[in-house]
């Protein structure tokens, strides 16, 4: 089986994709601009408004964001969407390859003392271990009442 050529490649493209490349040739055959420009700018990109320099006003752009979704994608099934003039809206490509993950790995929602949580749980577990002896400090009666619980203690032998 032999490889396809370019008109055959490109005779079997969806039709919406054959008639777009008629109207605006593939980008190695022509430049397009990256963003708005002039009405009169043989460079202008069908994808973005373009401003009319005597009126003043801003035309529509050739293509609205959901033709021009749907030509993207035609064009990705088919590996083409390079050939394409760079569209004003983001796909699924740019928007997550260059997104920063795990944002709340590094800065973690919470209070400031969020970070101290071990050295405050620490201390409270040995405030809870020498408590018996804080309470004598403050109250020397309680010492009867611990003698008293140590007696009561079972003992097994």
């Amino acid at each position: 089986m032999s490889a396809l050529t370019s008109k055959e490649a490109f005779a079997k493209l969806p039709q919406k994709l054959h008639n777009f490349f008629i109207k605006h040739p593939p980008r190695p055959f022509a430049q397009y601009k990256d963003g708005p420009s002039t009405t009169t700018d043989p460079i202008k990109n069908p994808f973005y408004p373009n401003k009319h320099l005597e009126t003043g006003r801003w035309h529509s752009p050739h293509y609205s964001r959901r033709r021009s979704a749907d030509l993207f994608k035609m064009a990705k099934k088919f590996g083409i969407q390079d050939l394409l003039p760079p569209t004003p809206r983001k796909f699924h490509d740019e928007k997550y390859n260059n997104n920063k993950w795990m944002m709340g790995m590094v800065q973690p929602a919470g209070r400031a003392n969020q970070a101290e949580l071990d050295e405050k749980f620490r201390k409270r577990a040995e405030a809870i271990k020498n408590m018996d002896q804080i309470i004598t400090e403050v109250r020397p009666s309680y010492k009867k009442l611990l003698r008293k619980r140590k007696e009561k203690e079972p003992k097994w032998y």
